[in-house]
């Protein structure tokens, strides 16, 4: 308190430590919230990739699971696997190549190719290459690396 005309008068200032412990305050709420946005957005990431590993796992099984023969659309045309694994057929279709889950759109390709003889190449040597391809984009409008998945399916038959 400050003495003016004979009446104290009261200053409302901060002092010095005052200051300090505030900018201290502040800086650590504010590292600890960049801390948690940068997790939150690293959880994200990797739920996209997982329900990705598992779209291109759900479409290998079924692959695996069709017998050989209708496969490729070389050779079952619009009844193979590969047809139904990458078109929607009516509203009942449950294996479906587009759909969102939250706020990300996904979208699986399979491609199945026959691989050929070494020795006669227009002969198949009775294996298929299956490739899964899944796409996603968030709706922040990030759009990440596919995922790509390869295997190989051999006639056991």
């Amino acid at each position: 308190m400050k003495k003016m005309n004979n009446k104290f008068v009261q200053r409302n200032a901060y002092t010095l430590p005052e200051l300090l412990i505030t900018l201290l305050l502040l800086a650590i709420l504010f590292t600890l919230g960049i801390l948690l946005s940068s997790n939150l957005g690293q959880t994200k990431k990797m739920r996209d990739y997982s329900v990705a590993v598992a779209l291109a796992q759900q479409a290998i099984e079924i692959v695996r699971s069709a017998p050989f023969e209708i496969l490729d659309d070389a050779d079952a045309l619009a009844n193979s696997v590969e047809t139904d694994l990458n078109t929607v057929a009516d509203a009942n279709d449950t294996i479906i190549p587009e759909f969102n889950s939250g706020n990300t759109g996904y979208k699986r390709k399979v491609i199945i190719t026959d691989i050929m003889s070494k020795e006669d190449p227009k002969l198949s040597a009775g294996i298929k290459h299956v490739e899964v391809i899944v796409e996603w984009s968030s709706s922040d409008g990030g759009k990440a690396d596919p995922f790509v998945m390869q295997t190989t399916v051999a006639n056991m038959n």
